[in-house]
């Protein structure tokens, strides 16, 4: 059965190849970008089953007009992609003010917003599915992305939270965290300079955006689309072979972390007696 779908942020990157990748496969959906006209060759490959809404999720008026757009039009939404954000590479002493209260409106309080508007209306149809698109950098961190990190950590906390508030509503939800893919998210990052105490750590950052191996996002898609049929999908969704190993590996650490310590930790309790 076709799918009705509402992803933010479409414009590039891994929102515009689920919303391609939907209307390729027969589905209908409301492709969303902060400007309508950077979508308008998605939604004219279908015109009779996509629909172009202005939106910028940082804005609550129109979140909710994007909303009543949707539902207006497509009856229903089965499938909704919280997509929309940005990143910033630069480090927590050094960004500025306006680029951290950017960084959070959009990747959390705009995903947030969104997700309030929607559930009540996901409810009243019976269910649905949140798919809220995190990062590899929701369950590890570096230097230099912390601020973004902290952005995504967010999304993961709140959305294993709400999973279990909805369940019994017949809403799924699910977090998806992307390795390295081949979008223009490196080029939008939000970046301040590093002063002279951090330069090793931005030297080092940049050397590996520079030389790393970024995924096709049509496999991303692909996938999600895959994640979104399925009755009983999985919480949290690792993306690519080298994000994969990555939490492996730190999994294994704060493992090991843990027993290390599991005596001092165990002198904040009274003893059991």
């Amino acid at each position: 059965m076709a799918k009705r779908w509402f992803i933010t942020g479409c414009s590039t990157g891994l929102g515009r190849a689920l919303a391609e990748h939907a209307l390729e496969r027969g589905d209908r959906v409301a492709v969303t970008a902060r400007r309508v006209e950077s979508v308008s060759d998605i939604v004219a490959k279908a015109p009779d089953r996509a629909i172009a809404i202005a939106l910028d999720v940082t804005k609550p008026a129109e979140v909710r007009a994007a909303a009543q757009k949707a539902f207006d039009t497509l009856g229903g939404v089965d499938v909704l992609v919280n997509n929309a954000g940005f990143g910033i590479q630069a480090t927590t002493e050094d960004a500025e003010d306006t680029q951290i209260r950017a960084l959070f409106e959009t990747n959390v309080f705009g995903l947030l917003d969104v997700i309030r508007v929607f559930l009540p209306r996901l409810r009243a149809q019976g269910g649905g599915h949140i798919i809220n698109i995190s990062s590899v950098g929701g369950r590890t961190s570096a230097p230099m992305v912390g601020l973004y990190s902290a952005t995504k950590y967010a999304v993961e906390g709140l959305s294993k939270g709400l999973a279990g508030e909805v369940a019994s509503q017949g809403i799924r939800l699910t977090v998806i965290e992307p390795g390295a893919y081949a979008t223009r998210f490196p080029d939008n990052l939000a970046k301040a300079t590093a002063s002279a105490p951090y330069a090793e750590a931005a030297r080092l950052t940049d050397e590996f955006l520079a030389t790393a191996v970024f995924e096709d996002p049509r496999l991303a898609a692909s996938v999600i689309a895959k994640v979104a049929d399925m009755p009983e999908p999985p919480a949290q969704l690792l993306l690519g072979r080298v994000a994969h190993g990555m939490i492996e590996a730190d999994l294994a650490a704060q493992q090991a972390e843990l027993a290390r310590w599991r005596d001092l930790s165990y002198e904040a309790a009274a003893p059991i007696k």
